[in-house]
């Protein structure tokens, strides 16, 4: 049975005002990520008095044009209407809560889960533990949405929503709060042990913060069973004690558990079945296999080892066209600098390569309409992922529905990182087109995209395709509410 969220609590809000009441298009999407495209299919519209709530934090320029004193608005949708409440913070504590430790310190912290990350790569950075200013902004914004959410909930289940808000939990429980409490992270849960060896002391005590708040939770939700390992193996190191998949904690019990996010696969559909013909290149690409690789421009991708992986496949011969698309995210960071210019100089020489072989290559910087994604992801013939650390990716999961268009047999092979989540929820699935490998292998990085382009390797199958179906995003959040609201584990 469908499950609906009665109250969402996010870093951002559902959107921003990016203009004033009554101009065209006043409001465009704030959530990063897959955040918003997993949780739609189980937002309920406001009736008046029930429905789902949801509460962000105000970042667009008008946004307190269309609030009431609280911070309420209702915002129209098109599967109806939304009741959404916004938190104000100055810029100061934003810069604080956000950049500097969100992103400066969790961000790159939760994705160090097997290796020490920025020893082994020159573009990978090191958390940077926050001043005492920023982690008191984290506290501060943690505490207002935990307030908030004290006051606005009705006794429904509360769903808390990653690391930026992973103090709320316990904030909430030392408010009083008797509601069921999920949390769910979406990135990866780091390995204590390797954390312990890039961290400094005070971040060491500031991430110990982040677990003691994410046990506050009912039941706390991770991507994959190795994250849910790593997070139980973090709470033991602090003195909870394990029963099962339960932690007891300070007189609290938390229910842990490993729930995969999916995607909305019939949006996705209705997209690639719209999606025209592919205008990336210039002189138009040659009749030969298309490789195409497209995310964030994160340095949680392994986006310069995969464009040192297609440099030297020119180099050898190969004979393929190249797409690649690195979409703009968290700009004005410092740390994406140094990422910035490794892929740059990597694409560079993969273009180099090309040339000299008479190949095509085109690699964008920029953020490309929804529909012209998904044409991608349709009529590619191989799909080249290379994460280093990644929640799920879902990109492996959208392009397997979108190539559902194309006939058995002309269909693409899937390449994904090793360390992301979708490699370990679909394991089993090698046979079916979604194939594994090590990005910081170049070796291996060399002998799967030299297979991948030769066709030696199973393209996507109807059996993958159905089993992205079935694990879809309503199916992944139902699962989650279910468990919320029975707390079974």
């Amino acid at each position: 049975m469908d499950r609906f969220a009665g109250l969402i609590l996010a870093n951002r809000a559902f959107l921003d005002h990016a203009s004033p009441p009554g101009a065209p298009e006043a409001a465009t999407p704030a959530t990063e990520g897959g955040l918003l495209a997993a949780v739609r299919p189980i937002i309920a519209t406001w009736d008046g008095d029930h429905g789902t709530t949801w509460i962000g934090a105000g970042c667009g320029p008008f946004d307190r044009e269309f609030v009431d004193g609280r911070g309420f608005e209702i915002i129209p949708t098109a599967h109806g209407p939304l009741r959404h409440r916004r938190l104000f913070f100055g810029d100061e504590t934003w810069h604080g809560h956000y950049r500097e430790t969100a992103n400066g310190f969790l961000w790159p912290a939760m994705h160090i889960i097997e290796l020490p990350l920025p020893d082994i790569t020159a573009y990978f950075p090191r958390p940077r533990t926050p001043s005492a200013s920023a982690w008191a902004a984290y506290e501060q914004v943690n505490d207002a949405f935990a307030a908030a959410a004290d006051a606005t909930a009705a006794g429904e289940p509360v769903w808390i929503h990653d690391y930026q808000l992973a103090l709320v939990p316990a904030l909430l429980r030392d408010r009083g709060a008797s509601m069921p409490i999920g949390f769910f992270l979406h990135t990866p849960f780091p390995s204590m042990p390797i954390l312990e060896r890039v961290l400094d002391r005070e971040g060491l005590a500031r991430f110990e913060r982040i677990v003691t708040g994410i046990l506050g939770a009912s039941l706390a939700g991770f991507q994959s069973e190795a994250d849910a390992s790593r997070f139980i193996d973090a709470a033991e190191r602090l003195g909870a004690t394990r029963a099962g998949n339960r932690l007891a904690f300070r007189g609290r019990e938390t229910c842990v558990g490993a729930y995969p996010v999916g995607i909305d696969a019939d949006e996705l559909l209705d997209v690639a079945r719209a999606a025209g013909p592919i205008t990336l290149f210039d002189p138009p690409a040659t009749p030969v296999p298309l490789v195409v690789g497209l995310e964030r421009a994160d340095y949680t991708k392994g986006i310069p080892e995969r464009l040192a992986a297609v440099r030297r496949a020119y180099d050898a011969g190969l004979a393929f066209s190249y797409a690649g698309v690195a979409a703009p995210t968290r700009e004005g960071v410092a740390a994406y600098e140094r990422l910035a210019s490794d892929v740059e100089n990597a694409a560079a020489e993969a273009a180099r390569a090309a040339r000299a072989h008479g190949r095509v290559f085109t690699h964008v910087h920029r953020n490309l309409p929804w529909v012209e994604v998904v044409g991608l992801q349709r009529d590619a013939d191989v799909i080249f992922t290379s994460s280093l650390a990644d929640g799920m990716n879902l990109v492996p999961l959208q392009s397997a529905i979108a190539q559902s268009l194309r006939p058995v047999g002309e269909r693409a092979v899937i390449v994904t990182g090793k360390g992301a989540g979708v490699a370990s929820a679909f394991a089993g699935f090698e046979q079916d087109g979604l194939v594994t490998v090590d990005p910081l292998d170049p070796a291996a990085m060399d002998a799967t995209l030299r297979a991948a382009v030769a066709g030696e390797l199973p393209q996507v199958s109807d059996r993958l395709i159905a089993a992205v179906r079935s694990r879809d995003a309503r199916a992944w959040a139902t699962r989650f509410l279910t468990d919320l609201e029975e707390i079974r584990c």
